[in-house]
This record gives structure tokens, sequence and C-alpha cells, in this order.
């Protein structure tokens, strides 16, 4: 089996621009939602779990091994069927 490398590299390429995506927009709703938000006196001591959880970074994620496994698997997995998309679509294309 031949590898088309810059299928390979188009492949990670989209794959990693995808995940920028999708950090750049988590990061801009953050910030919009930072920016917008209004707290209400009245309510704010009522509930510190309910505040924590209404206020952008309020939560703490932590990185476990699994978790990482689990991203990295994911990446793997895009990038794999994005190439084997790609490469059917050459091979159809060239057969035409």
């Amino acid at each position: 089996m031949r590898v088309n490398r810059r299928l390979c590299v188009e492949s990670l390429l989209v794959t990693l621009f995808m995940i920028l995506g999708m950090i750049g927009w988590k990061v801009a709703q953050s910030m919009w939602m930072t920016a917008t938000y209004v707290p209400e006196m009245s309510h704010s001591y009522s509930s510190v779990a309910n505040l924590q959880s209404q206020v952008t970074f309020g939560a703490v994620v932590r990185w476990d091994a699994g978790l990482i496994f689990l991203y990295a698997a994911g990446f793997i997995l895009f990038t794999a069927a994005y190439y084997g998309i790609r490469s059917g679509l050459l091979k159809r294309k060239q057969r035409s």
C-alpha cells in the first residue's frame, strides 16, 4: 500500500485547523459571556455551586491520562477518516 504524503500532510493540517477553530470559538464565546455577565446582587450568596457553574472559567477541568488518551485517539481517528475519504475521492476521480 502506497501512502500519499501530500494527502497525509493535508489531513493533519485540516485536523489541526479544525481543532484550532473549535478552541478559538470557545475562547470567543467565553469572552463574550464574560463581557455580558451581569451579576444579581440579591441572589449572589444564595448558592455558591450555582454561581460557580454560571460564571465563565468557574469549573476546574482535571487532565488525567484517560482524557488525554481520548483526545489523542480522536485526533488520530479524525485524521485517518479524512485521509480515507479524500483518497477514496481521488481514486474515484482518477477512474472517471
